[in-house]
């Protein structure tokens, strides 16, 4: 009886181990997909200034 008990507990230590995994892997991916977004952000706002700084290269200021 207690054999079963314990492989009972290992099952669902296992069960929930992996849950918590996947958890964590889900949520560096999300952290990792707003760095990327955020680097976009920049090089699209970096080249906004650019194209901003040669109009008015253009017109002389």
């Amino acid at each position: 009886m207690d054999f079963f008990f314990y492989i009972m507990i290992i099952a669902v230590i296992a069960i929930a181990s992996d849950t918590i995994i996947k958890t964590r892997k889900a949520r560096i991916e999300e952290l990792r997909l707003k760095v990327e977004q955020e680097k976009l952000a920049i090089q699209r706002l970096e080249l906004e200034m650019k194209r901003d700084q040669d109009k008015l290269d253009e017109h002389g200021f």
